[in-house]
């Protein structure tokens, strides 16, 4: 008797919501235990979306999915930061193993085993924000891994590693195939593909091949699809003329060093290469560059400010309609009429957007592929001097990826000072000189053999103190990486989170000033009990006062009602005190501390995990009458991992308005007019990140 398939696709359409079209039409296919598939197919064709349907994260327009009886599944999504769950690397991991119920020294030895798996065993304390976009990819694997499921779909799992990384990452998964797991592998890269023993393909939704790799190396698809390009012919002229000078930059985070004594030199009309290991600095160092950190110590000298294209490109994208967000950064600059047209064209033409089949197309309808080629276009279209790109083909398809790598290579025959980054050795054929990480660190301790430069120097940007507020602010929301005992820490979840929710609205329920007092003083025993630092409460109190302050004022001017006349202690225009009001706005100023020590506490103590335990063990008698508590525990969880989520959101949204000029010196009702657009984007990616996050706490079998 022939085996029974371990999974089978039956006749599967699926379309996104107000999509005119199909992103999957009639897929049928069925997969043995043990197989391991590459899928594969153009930027747009589908495979992401198979993927999630597989795992059960979308549901089909119709057709069947028939997994065998008591299968753990598990997945790896193309974007690792969709995945995280946890502020803190090692919680992160643990996530999935406390859901399935095991012991703790069980969850334990998972975790340090995944960790160690991926080379992150010696970040499991940090916070997973301080985390490259590759260290983020591994921890995301890591997460999955833990799972020890029998059947592992990887979405691009290597498109952000370094060659070092990937090739331990793939020998991982070949052993987990011997050891008799399932594996479908999405990718773009052709060795990862032929370590698969079947490959299907994808095109616009079909499945156009599906066999072995042997008939599908003899096929016209392998071909097509890994199909080598020529490099473009590099020009003979080189100008002497020096534009961009680093001299002894150095970054930390806190205590952790991330770099020091960088320096370098480029030339204007020069494609330059920068390659070095996941998480080494290199994200960093052009942010440093761009303005958008303060660097520790050093200096950048520059003919004009560099810009930066983010290696995260959904943040990058403003408007609703492709030609308007390319749009965005020249406006800004004051570039208008024909001149603004004929910017916008020529640069979604070089970034192979054709302006008269993408002019009028909706931003967040195309592919990540072709999202990925708009930020590309926001920036090309500021046409600066100095232009710097952060993994710019992270994720494409071959000819995308050589339509990208030309696009720079003309960028830098035009004139334009460009540098990018990459993991790829193919990609350096097309640049002038390659920077090797490890060369520039091996040089950092000796003096620089730079000529004097007569380049002016380059400031950070007057934001880059706003982002760096914003993730102390993040850190301030998330629990500490180690908890430290004490009397709070030590409750059981559901009595730590009943007790919070206690004094949390007593406090903003108290009217009499007797009471608030009261509640003032408690909320300071709760924080001496949980040992929270009350210096925190300081510092927020000291942010927030001047927020009060402005709301004590309008409400005296502002805010009457016919008996504040009579009771008045004082009258002037609009503006009338009256005993009331001293004692509201008294009260105003005891809540606010006492509010803020209270959450600052909570936090301090309290890990994701026991937010989400404590949440389902209170609601546990509603759960037994059959109502589905499950839903409010998940919004529960999503509502606490959320300000850090949206806090890293807005942070990366407002480093593209500043390289795209959408922040500026202005003051007043200037700046507020120029702030606005940052909240079209941040509520854009509010809906998203929630529905991401849930589909992430699905995928790690949160019940």
């Amino acid at each position: 008797m022939p085996e029974s398939p371990f999974l089978e696709v039956k006749n599967v359409y699926y379309s996104y919501p107000q999509s005119e079209y199909n992103a999957l039409e009639n897929i049928n296919f069925s997969v043995n235990a043990g197989d391991y598939i590459a899928l594969l197919g153009l930027n747009g064709s589908g495979k992401s979306t198979l993927a999630r349907i597989l795992v059960g994260l979308l549901e089909v327009d119709s057709g069947n999915i028939v997994t065998a009886f008591d299968t753990l599944a598990g997945i790896v999504f193309q974007q690792p930061k969709e995945q995280i769950v946890s502020g803190v690397v090692s919680r992160d991991t643990a996530f999935g193993p406390r859901n399935l119920s095991l012991t703790e020294a069980e969850i334990e030895l998972r975790t340090m085993e995944c960790l160690s798996v991926v080379s992150l065993a010696d970040r499991a304390s940090s916070r997973t924000y301080e985390l490259s976009l590759g260290q983020t990819q591994k921890l995301a694997f890591s997460g999955i891994l833990a799972l020890f499921p029998d059947f592992l779909i990887l979405d691009e799992v290597t498109a952000m590693l370094d060659p070092a990384s990937r090739k331990d990452l793939l020998q991982v998964i070949d052993k987990w195939n011997i050891r008799g797991h399932t594996i479908i592998h999405v990718t773009h890269s052709k060795e990862e593909a032929l370590r698969a023993k079947r490959i299907i393909v994808l095109d616009k939704g079909h499945i156009v091949f599906d066999s072995t790799k042997a008939d599908f190396i003899a096929s016209e698809y392998y071909k097509s699809i890994f199909k080598t390009f020529p490099i473009p012919q590099k020009s003979l002229k080189k100008s002497e003329e020096e534009t961009l000078c680093v001299r002894n930059l150095a970054f930390s985070y806190l205590e952790r060093k991330v770099f020091s004594s960088m320096s370098f030199s480029l030339k204007k009309g020069t494609l330059t290469a920068i390659m070095g290991a996941s998480g080494c600095g290199k994200s960093t160092l052009f942010e440093c560059i761009a303005g958008l950190k303060i660097a520790n110590q050093g200096s950048v000298y520059a003919n004009s400010r560099p810009v930066l294209a983010l290696q995260e490109s959904e943040v990058a994208l403003f408007e609703p309609y492709a030609a308007d967000d390319v749009a965005f950064g020249p406006k800004n600059r004051g570039v208008q009429g024909e001149l603004l047209i004929e910017s916008v064209q020529n640069a979604m033409n070089i970034c192979d957007l054709p302006y008269k089949d993408f002019a009028d197309r909706k931003t967040f309808s195309l592919s990540g592929g072709e999202k990925r080629r708009l930020s590309l276009a926001g920036i090309v279209a500021l046409d600066a001097d100095i232009l710097i790109f952060d993994e710019p083909t992270s994720g494409l398809d071959p000819y995308c990826t050589h339509s990208i790598m030309c696009m720079l290579r003309k960028l830098a025959d035009s004139g334009k000072t460009v540098l990018f980054s990459t993991h790829k050795k193919e990609e350096v054929l097309y640049a002038d000189e390659c920077l090797k990480w490890e060369e520039l660190s091996a040089n950092a301790d000796e003096t620089p053999l730079l000529k004097e430069t007569a380049l002016p120097q380059q400031n950070p940007s007057s934001q880059a103190k706003l982002l760096l507020n914003l993730q102390k602010i993040s850190a301030s929301v998330t629990a500490p990486p180690k908890i430290p005992p004490s009397f709070i820490s030590k409750l059981p979840a559901s009595i730590k989170i009943l007790l919070f929710l206690l004094l949390f609205i007593a406090t903003l329920a108290s009217y009499p000033f007797w009471l608030c007092s009261i509640m003032f003083f408690c909320s300071f025993i709760y924080a001496l009990l949980a040992h929270y630092p009350l210096k925190r409460t300081l510092k927020a109190y000291k942010t927030l006062f001047p927020w009060l302050l402005l709301f004590a004022i309008i409400q005296f001017c502002f805010y009457h009602t016919s008996s504040d006349y009579k009771d008045a202690i004082f009258v002037w225009k609009w503006l009338v005190i009256t005993k009331v009001k001293i004692m509201n706005i008294c009260k105003l100023f005891i809540r606010a501390p006492a509010v803020i020590t209270l959450l600052g506490a909570f936090i301090f103590t309290t890990e994701e995990r026991q937010v989400l335990d404590g949440t389902a063990s209170l609601l546990k008698p509603l759960a037994m009458l059959k109502v589905p508590v499950r839903y409010f525990v998940l919004i529960i969880g999503i509502m606490f991992r959320f300000i850090p989520l949206l806090l890293d959101e807005l942070s990366c949204i407002i480093k593209t308005q500043i390289v795209r000029g959408g922040l500026s010196e202005a003051k007043g009702l200037k700046k507020i007019k120029i702030i606005l657009p940052l909240f079209v984007p941040l509520v854009l990616q509010t809906f998203r990140k929630a529905e991401q996050l849930s589909q992430a706490l699905t995928a790690r079998y949160f019940k």
